[in-house]
C-alpha cells in the first residue's frame, strides 16, 4: 500500500470517528423544540457547520467537499425549508448530496424540532443590509 493511500485511508478512519456522533444521540428531548434544538446543532451540526454555520467546524476543514456554507446568500434563496428538512432526517446521500451530511432518523418523528432547524439555518443568512448573519436565528 503506498504511503499516500495509507495517509488518506488514516484519514477517512479519524474522519468516521469524528461523524460517528453526529447523527446519533445527542439532544435527547427536553419538551421544547428550540432547546432541543439548540442542542442538537451544538452536539451534531457545528462539528462540521461551525457555530455560526459557515462550513468551518473542526471536523468540517477536513471534509471534501466542504460543508455547506448558510450564510450563502445565494444559497438561502435556492433551497426550500422542506429540502433542507430532508437532509437534516435523510441526510445528504438520499438526496444526492455529500454522504458526509449524516442523516438524522431520530428526528423523523420530531417536526418541530426539524423546523427549529431548519430557523436557525434560515438565521445564518444575511439580513436585507448585508450585515453578517447571527448564531441565533430569529422567529419565523
Amino acid at each position: 500500500m503506498s504511503s499516500s493511500l495509507r495517509a488518506r485511508l488514516v484519514g477517512f478512519a479519524f474522519l468516521g470517528l469524528l461523524l460517528a456522533p453526529a447523527g446519533c444521540g445527542g439532544g435527547a428531548g427536553s419538551g421544547d423544540p428550540q432547546v432541543d434544538a439548540a442542542s442538537i446543532w451544538s452536539l451534531r451540526c457545528a462539528n462540521c457547520h461551525g457555530p455560526e454555520g459557515r462550513g468551518d467546524g473542526p471536523a468540517g476543514r477536513a471534509i471534501s467537499p466542504r460543508p455547506r456554507d448558510f450564510s450563502d446568500a445565494a444559497w438561502q434563496r435556492s433551497v426550500s425549508d422542506a429540502r433542507i428538512q430532508r437532509v437534516i432526517v435523510e441526510g445528504g446521500a438520499a438526496l444526492g448530496l455529500t454522504p458526509t451530511m449524516a442523516p438524522n432518523p431520530d428526528l423523523r418523528g420530531r417536526p418541530e424540532v426539524v423546523d427549529a432547524l431548519v430557523r436557525r439555518v434560515r438565521g445564518f443568512a444575511p439580513s436585507e443590509g448585508g450585515e453578517p448573519p447571527g448564531a441565533a436565528p430569529p422567529p419565523r
